[in-house]
């Protein structure tokens, strides 16, 4: 008896790292994901709790989708949730679940890359590793897949990837959990969470970096594989019983790419067949963005997502409402404003929103307003937006001291009563740099 006693116990030993990884690799997958998981589990949190206020406008699509459409310029009660990678197979789901813990929205924007209309690059890789959907879903999705033979998510360990996801195997997240030591990712995940809901689901190219690549460029073939095409399809249907308006938007490209008229007639005769099943549909065509507006040859930067977004909402101002802007958006405005590099874009962050922009440039003190409400004072000159400058008295701000640049300017959010930042700029030919 001692004998089988003893047994059992180094059993147990043996046995309790296997079962604290298992343990941990279940419970606490912010504490060793990497990459995009941590906006995947976000998105899956929010679209399957219960509503808690009502979106009347819902964008899906992929990595592009994402990085252009900016909810807090759009309106106070749209959200983004597309994710990087993702094609219309995951996007069906993404909005059934939305269906069933929430209102159906009024409008749905869709926006997929050319690549996402062709092959598959994240089911396994971020889709299944992250559980971003119930296990019947992702067995459907294998189901359509072997019908349509699809060899990106069809692959010859499909079956035994299945099961080891489905189960949080060790042999498919050991890896992640090594490179991420103990629970050393946590944090940072939680932060990266609170950023997408500050942003309503915004992740992509975040920030003022921008595409250098200057070679001229032609896309020759427009084409949309037949699983994607059966999804988007079944997308669309599903928008159109709920009484949702689907507006179909492909999304810009630097100008140094062009298409050539196969393309275009590839295009035109896909979603013209689609828009005669679905007459209700609009599809829009945006081609050309100059470069600075974004990261790559595909995404939009920050100031490319608000350029964006200002032109959707000009384009369809019935689907945005005329609601105040709130102090929510601003907190999310605030936070791209932090990250300007180019002084004049600061103009297009604070023109009809209620901020105020004071200049400093050493010889003299002047502001704009973003609602252009001012009545009284000297007025300078009027921008080509049609903001106007005033003069200001030399201590209408109190100015850190500041060692680089032309000039200085400090950005007030009115909504929340707080200065946004402070930066200084150096003058250039056709721009102003920031000063670092």
């Amino acid at each position: 008896m001692k004998h089988i006693i003893k047994l059992a116990i180094k059993g147990i030993c043996v046995m309790l790292p296997m079962i604290a990884i298992y343990a941990y690799t279940w419970f606490n997958p912010l504490g060793y994901m990497d990459e995009e998981s941590p906006h995947y589990l976000w998105n899956k949190e929010k679209v399957n709790s219960e509503e808690t206020c009502y979106y009347d406008t819902i964008i899906l699509g992929d990595s592009m989708a994402n990085a252009a459409y900016m909810p807090e310029v759009l309106s106070d009660t749209a959200i983004n949730l597309s994710l990087g990678g993702m094609t219309p197979v995951e996007n069906y789901y993404v909005l059934q679940d939305w269906l069933t813990t929430h209102r159906a929205p009024r409008v749905c924007y869709l926006s997929f890359q050319d690549a996402h209309m062709i092959m598959e690059d994240c089911f396994w890789t971020r889709t299944m590793y992250s559980h971003r959907f119930r296990r019947e879903q992702n067995l459907e999705i294998l189901r359509t897949a072997e019908i349509f033979r699809e060899p990106t998510i069809i692959t010859d360990t499909y079956k035994t990837d299945f099961v080891s996801y489905e189960l949080f195997l060790p042999n498919k997240y050991i890896a992640s959990i090594m490179n991420s030591g103990f629970n050393q990712r946590y944090e940072k995940n939680v932060e990266t969470q609170k950023r997408d809901e500050l942003h309503r689901g915004r992740y992509v190219a975040r920030g003022a970096d921008e595409f250098e690549g200057g070679e001229k460029a032609a896309l020759e073939e427009f084409y949309v594989n037949p699983i994607f095409e059966d999804y988007y399809r079944r997308l669309i249907a599903m928008c159109v019983e709920n009484g949702i308006q689907v507006r179909i938007v492909k999304l810009p490209h630097p100008e140094n790419v062009g298409f050539t008229e196969e393309y275009k007639a590839q295009f035109h005769e896909f979603y013209g067949n689609l828009q005669k099943d679905y007459p209700e549909i609009t599809v829009d065509w945006i081609t050309n963005y100059d470069r600075k507006c974004f990261v790559d040859a595909n995404h939009l930067n920050t100031y490319g997502a608000l350029k964006l977004s200002s032109d959707i909402k000009a384009l369809y101002p019935e689907d945005f409402g005329t609601a105040p802007f709130t102090k929510g958006q601003a907190e999310a405005v605030n936070d791209s404003i932090l990250t300007v590099r180019r002084g004049e874009q600061l103009i297009d962050w604070i023109c009809g929103r209620d901020y105020t922009l004071f200049l400093n440039d050493g010889a003299g003190v002047y502001s704009i307003s973003g609602l252009n409400n001012r009545e009284d004072g000297q007025e300078v000159l009027e921008l080509e937006n049609g903001l106007k400058v005033w003069r200001e008295s030399a201590d209408a701000w109190r100015w850190e001291e500041h060692v680089l640049g032309d000039f200085s300017v400090v950005v007030i959010d009115n909504y929340n009563q707080k200065e946004v930042c402070q930066k200084s700029f150096w003058r250039e030919k056709e721009t102003c740099r920031l000063a670092e």
